[in-house]
């Protein structure tokens, strides 16, 4: 979900991309997509699809730390800029899609089961703050969105440290507030959600950022490529066959082992981009570029043809329900696409002409 154009290192250096990167930030989305095309007219949640849809978005949080500590350099940097930028790139989409879910709710409630629109549950969602009642954020994936946003705070206000020591005070820090999570009683439902073990990813992220700024990666790309197969291999089986079901919260050490399969699968493939070992994918990397709209945005044509499907077909015949899960990923993806450009990609190119104009003075 951060922005994958990055500078290598000083924010004067020329900008890159990582594909394997940008491959899966495409891949994680369309996780999350399929999960929900697929999930959508089960009466039963079925565990696989929400693991995997589960897994995409906590890939998404590793690449997310990942990023953002690989942007902000080696040193102190301008936490307003710093900020701007951040907001720029996730905001202008996230308000636009929450907006739309509050007009809906409000013009066609009946298809909606549990989101109830208020004022101010719509105005915390836009701010960024959860709330049980009323409901916020209004928007089904916005839970993620809220923990991007906690996290670039708190980044932030650490500009004055040098990128190891911020690395350092972030781990400290998450520590901390998953331990009062874990222990504490009494917590009220934002304290509750920003002590929860779904920050491990981004400061698992961070890490990998240390170990890619300083040449690990091609130091021991050829011994990594021999442990990262089987240890994403392990973890993956361990992720999958571990049992949810019945689980109202997540438990800290089935986060731990999440986001350690969340770390294993970028480590592989950033492994193998050092190796020389990812070429250009043209489609690949058109959904990675598109894949924050694709992800906030699939939701809305997944919703609308399921409830007509309903009508229309039987859906528990195999292949009317996959047929129709068939056009529902199509219509999820095509809707992210036309969002991109017609909403993300015009406020990403103000935010890009800003930051070059504050670089030039």
């Amino acid at each position: 979900m951060a922005q994958m154009a990055w500078s290598l290192a000083h924010s004067g250096t020329p900008r890159t991309q990582l594909l394997s990167i940008q491959y899966l930030r495409g891949l994680a989305a369309m996780s999350v997509l399929v999960t929900h095309a697929l999930q959508w007219p089960l009466a039963e949640i079925n565990m696989v699809l929400l693991k995997t849809g589960r897994l995409g978005v906590d890939v998404f949080f590793v690449i997310s730390g990942f990023i953002i500590t690989t942007i902000a350099g080696d040193d102190r940097f301008n936490p307003k800029d710093f900020l701007i930028r951040r907001a720029f790139r996730i905001v202008p989409a996230y308000w636009a899609a929450t907006l739309l879910i509050t007009l809906l709710a409000v013009a066609v409630p009946s298809q909606f089961r549990t989101t109830i629109p208020t004022t101010e549950g719509l105005i915390k969602s836009l701010l960024f703050i959860p709330s049980l009642d009323p409901k916020a954020p209004l928007l089904l994936l916005g839970w993620s969105l809220n923990f991007e946003a906690f996290f670039y705070a708190l980044f932030a206000s650490l500009f004055f440290l040098k990128s190891e020591m911020r690395t350092l005070v972030l781990l400290v820090i998450f520590a901390a507030l998953i331990g009062i999570g874990q222990f504490a009683t009494g917590l009220s439902h934002v304290e509750a959600v920003y002590t929860s073990p779904s920050l491990i990813g981004f400061i698992l992220g961070t890490i990998l950022a240390q170990a890619h700024r300083h040449g690990l990666f091609a130091c021991f790309s050829a011994q990594l490529r021999w442990t990262t197969i089987p240890a994403l291999c392990v973890l993956l089986a361990a992720f999958y066959t571990d049992d949810w079901s019945g689980d109202e919260e997540i438990a800290l050490w089935k986060h731990v082992l999440m986001s350690s399969t969340a770390l294993s699968i970028v480590l592989f493939a950033l492994n193998h981009e050092a190796g020389g070992q990812v070429g250009k994918v043209s489609l690949l990397k058109y959904i990675g570029d598109t894949s924050y709209s694709i992800y906030l945005f699939h939701i809305f044509a997944v919703g609308a043809v399921w409830a007509i499907s309903n009508r229309l077909f039987d859906l528990h015949q195999p292949l009317e329900y996959l047929g129709c899960a068939t056009l529902a990923i199509a219509a999820g993806l095509a809707t992210g696409l036309v969002f991109h450009y017609v909403v993300e990609r015009p406020f990403l190119t103000v935010g890009l002409k800003r930051s070059r104009v504050a670089a030039a003075t």
